[in-house]
């Protein structure tokens, strides 16, 4: 027995030492008894005297059931669910039934069972708790989680309401599709007028009119004591309402910042491709053109000769040699522009400093000097080492939001754009300007200048870029078409700007048949078609460059434009509408908009035309077709949609100013009609809106426009162009 007092009391200090510990806190008012509570006093009594009746029950004979917690949720029933091996079943009911006084305070003090309505005591006027334990007095507080489900109560019963009169609106409605002839005169079943009228009714169903003309005071009373409660709910629905619309704009600020995340993880991704990519083409480029120019040389000659270049120089330039402390001064130059200044200087320019591939002009004099027939020239063009070798494809414009803007070039050109292409979206970017005989390629990635190429003679009208070679076709108010190597453009733009500029190499061929200005062009499968003020349209074969078929258009230059094209700058005579407006080409078919206001869709094959699609008033100025439409733009002010396979107008909508330009797929058709923005029409959702409108006053207009893939790229005249997502 000795032992099992010892056991006990061992217990017994254990429990009261850890009780004195646990109760001897000064803050124990978070916890689920409050500090002044007497709960707490019956809990330590009931702890700490282990020889009362009752206070642990069975300790030796009772197998441990739980994990020597106060209270084990493995209970059969509720009396075992009181029952542990710490306190008696009243001491532990005491403990785990214990409510705060702050909970207490929100149980309604008027409840009957059967009517919801919430006391008047729990809330004042203004929405607020009356509750005298408030420290800061007209601080608004939730509503408690019993207050808001009291709220919601009638609008679950309105709900249930609503469902179940249109699911009897349905029944009657099937009835009466049933039996036809009990409909009204009218075909319809007459609406109640009050229908929108009950959504709003008193306590009891109580009619107002019955308000204005009760004189009992009872029933008075007892209306306003019910108006009060729905008040005080709808206060509370109000408040319920209210949180949930701040959970759901915490929500929305949540997505967009992770959509702004994901959107920069995409860009940097992108970015990486198309450095890759970059980097790729460059390689490539560099060993087709050091090959085909016979410029390749080994590593250890190209340092050797570097080398042999700085002893030569230092020789011929003793005081620079070296300076005080023996070393080579800063003002040596390395770089192949200042080598080739000092060997020029010095009259040191020798066949072997000519064959140097560190000098951009002994490069640029190289390639003047390899001069092959124009024809073997273009034949040779057509290989792998100029096809475009893209394994991605940019598709960070669709995640933009809707015309924003993606990137701008001001001041690309002195003049107006006249004419630009790119090939895809964050791709290569051809421009183009007005009185300016040169074409830039741009880089819209890096947003800088590429390439430049020099070779008309005269303004250029028009331009299209390939999308399987790196080439680009332009025709001119000089009457020709020429060919450009984009590869060896971007190569001698690299090597110096200085002699890229004037050099004519980076053309692979000359098209040379018209006899006036060019003002379309359009090349695919192989042909290349165009036409010009000399009243032609001339089909050329890009593998031979030899003009394969003409066609006369003298009768489509009949017509006379009563307006005049709207690209004209102040300083500028004013530009008459050409012959050929527009043309373009797929395979055997070639669609053609002249001044007289007619679309002519032509067999290539035959040389005839096959339909005539007549509508437009003026001179067809833009046009683009695909496999089910052909849009055509006019100087009339419209735009109008055809369909291709039966040649009848499917739509049509017009502007306040000239159609200049237009582009399209099967979503959007935008458009540059001379004004400050760029109008775009959605397709599928049948709305106009303005892309590109700038807010400066007396801002430059769009006039030319491209769009692919959701990437739009637009020229302006004041020579600016911008790129903006769709």
């Amino acid at each position: 027995m000795s032992n099992h007092d010892d056991h006990f009391s061992h217990l017994g200090s254990a429990l009261s030492t850890t009780a004195a510990a646990i109760f001897g806190a000064q803050n124990l008012e978070d916890t689920i008894l409050s500090y002044s509570s007497p709960y707490k006093r019956v809990l330590h009594k009931a702890m700490t005297n282990l020889g009362s009746e009752g206070a642990v029950v069975n300790f030796r004979g009772r197998k441990d059931r739980g994990t020597g917690s106060f209270q084990s949720l493995s209970s059969n029933n509720g009396k075992e669910f009181f029952q542990n091996k710490f306190a008696d079943s009243k001491t532990s009911f005491k403990v785990l039934s214990y409510l705060s006084d702050d909970q207490l305070r929100d149980i309604p003090s008027e409840f009957d069972g059967t009517n919801l309505s919430l006391s008047k005591k729990l809330l004042t006027q203004n929405g607020e708790p009356n509750s005298k334990s408030n420290k800061k007095k007209g601080q608004k507080t939730e509503p408690t989680l019993f207050q808001g489900f009291e709220a919601s109560l009638p609008v679950i019963n309105e709900t249930l309401h609503s469902e179940n009169k249109l699911l009897k609106n349905d029944e009657d409605s099937k009835t009466i599709d049933q039996h036809p002839h009990r409909h009204h005169h009218g075909g319809k079943p007459e609406m109640d007028q009050n229908e929108f009228n009950d959504q709003f009714t008193l306590p009891q169903g109580v009619e107002p009119e019955r308000i204005t003309n009760s004189y009992s005071l009872s029933f008075l009373k007892s209306v306003s004591s019910g108006v009060i409660d729905n008040l005080d709910l709808l206060e509370i629905q109000k408040k319920v309402a209210a949180s949930e619309i701040r959970e759901l704009d915490y929500k929305l600020e949540r997505l967009k910042f992770m959509r702004e995340l994901a959107f920069k993880r995409i860009a940097k991704i992108e970015q990486n491709e198309l450095f890759l990519e970059n980097n790729l083409n460059v390689a490539r480029d560099r060993i087709s053109f050091l090959q085909e120019y016979g410029l390749q040389k080994e590593e250890d000659d190209i340092d050797e000769e570097r080398k042999e270049n700085e002893d030569e120089d230092i020789i011929d330039n003793p005081q620079h040699s070296l300076d005080e402390d023996g070393n080579r001064p800063q003002d040596i130059a390395e770089s192949p522009l200042n080598v080739h200044k000092s060997y020029e200087n010095h009259g040191l320019e020798t066949e072997a400093n000519a064959n140097s591939p560190m000098l951009s002009k002994s490069v640029y004099q190289k390639l003047k000097v390899k001069d092959e027939k124009p024809s073997k020239k273009l034949h040779e063009f057509y290989n792998d080492k100029h096809k475009k070798h893209r394994k991605t494809y940019p598709t960070l414009q669709q995640y933009y939001t809707r015309g924003s803007q993606i990137s701008s070039f001001p001041k690309s050109h002195d003049e107006s754009i006249i004419c630009l292409d790119f090939d895809v979206p964050f791709g290569t970017l051809a421009t183009a300007g007005h009185l300016d005989h040169s074409i830039k390629l741009w880089n819209l990635s890096k947003k800088n200048q590429v390439g430049q190429m020099t070779g008309h003679h005269a303004s250029i009208n028009c331009m299209q870029l390939d999308n399987q070679y790196n080439m680009l076709i332009s025709g001119g108010r000089d009457a020709v078409l020429k060919l450009w190597d984009l590869s060896l453009a971007y190569q001698l733009y690299q090597e110096d700007t200085e002699f890229a500029s004037n050099s004519e190499e980076a053309c692979v061929y000359t098209f040379d048949s018209h006899l006036d200005e060019i003002t379309a062009l359009s090349f695919d499968s192989g042909h290349l078609v165009s036409g010009s003020q000399d009243r032609t349209l001339r089909q050329w074969d890009l593998s031979t460059g030899k003009c394969v078929q003409t066609i006369d258009i003298s009768f489509a230059s009949r017509g006379q434009s009563t307006s005049s094209l709207a690209s004209s700058s102040l300083l500028s005579p004013v530009v008459e509408a050409p012959v050929v407006g527009a043309l373009q080409c797929f395979d055997a078919a070639l669609a053609t908009g002249t001044k007289d206001g007619i679309v002519r869709l032509w067999d290539m094959r035959s040389g005839k035309t096959i339909r005539s699609l007549e509508g437009h008033t003026d001179a067809i100025t833009t046009l683009k077709f695909d496999s089910r439409n052909l849009v055509t733009g006019s100087l009339d002010r419209s735009i109008r949609i055809w369909d291709l396979r039966t040649g009848t107008l499917a739509d049509a909508f017009a502007y306040e100013s000239p159609v200049l330009e237009l582009d399209f797929d099967l979503q959007d058709i935008v458009a540059a009609v001379g004004e400050n923005g760029v109008k775009v029409f959605d397709r599928e959702n049948d709305k106009h809106w303005v892309c590109a409108q700038s807010e400066e006053e007396n801002a430059s207009i769009s006039q030319f426009v491209k769009y692919k893939n959701g990437y739009l790229i637009e020229g302006r005249s004041n020579g600016d162009v911008n790129a903006w997502a769709i």
